[in-house]
């Protein structure tokens, strides 16, 4: 089913979609869509760069930025990058340049936009471990309503049972017959 948000995805050439590379946006739609007027703040590690256009023609750096802002009317946006040319800012859209796998830098970066996320998603390094320290890094400095989701995630249940003191979600996203994706795994994590 193409959602909203799979045709904003779309329209930035966000792989986050189903018509570009993954099945991600229509499970969103669903989990996210009821909250769409009261999220407030988004940030997401992996903005994306230039070597997307050569895959994707229509990409826009930022893509899915663009993406969460045209559906959330009331969120500022925020999006992290080690690469200098993913730093832009536009309406709403503010871009900090951070390696997600320093610790003093993540800490840099919320004390800078403040620790009142309501949606985080890690979209940058896609191995595990690195994912299991942005996690470990970041979510103790964020609010306790937030939401954090990583994707492209290669072993969910090894993110859920090294981190216990979590709520751990592993949707089933509708499988695509195309292709198969050995990263086609997102888990959503909420504190206790």
């Amino acid at each position: 089913m193409e959602t909203e948000l799979c045709k904003l995805a779309f329209k930035y050439g966000a792989d986050k979609c189903p018509q570009i590379n993954h099945q991600y946006t229509p499970f969103y739609y669903d989990f996210l869509k009821d909250k769409r007027n009261s999220i407030k703040k988004i940030l997401e590690f992996g903005v994306g760069d230039n070597k997307v256009k050569a895959v994707i023609p229509n990409y826009t750096i930022g893509a899915s930025l663009y993406m969460w802002r045209d559906f959330f009317p009331n969120a500022q946006i925020y999006g992290a990058d080690i690469a200098r040319e993913c730093i832009f800012e536009d309406e709403r859209i503010k871009t900090y340049r951070c390696n997600e796998f320093s610790k003093p830098q993540v800490e840099e970066l919320i004390k800078t936009i403040g620790s009142d996320i309501d949606l985080v998603i890690d979209d940058a390094d896609h191995h595990t471990n690195r994912q299991m320290d942005l996690l470990r890094y970041l979510m103790p400095l964020l609010q306790k309503s937030v939401t954090y989701i990583i994707e492209d995630c290669g072993n969910t249940n090894l993110v859920a049972k090294n981190f216990p003191e979590y709520n751990s979600y592993i949707p089933t996203l509708i499988p695509d017959t195309r292709v198969k994706r050995r990263r086609e795994r997102i888990i959503v994590l909420t504190n206790k």
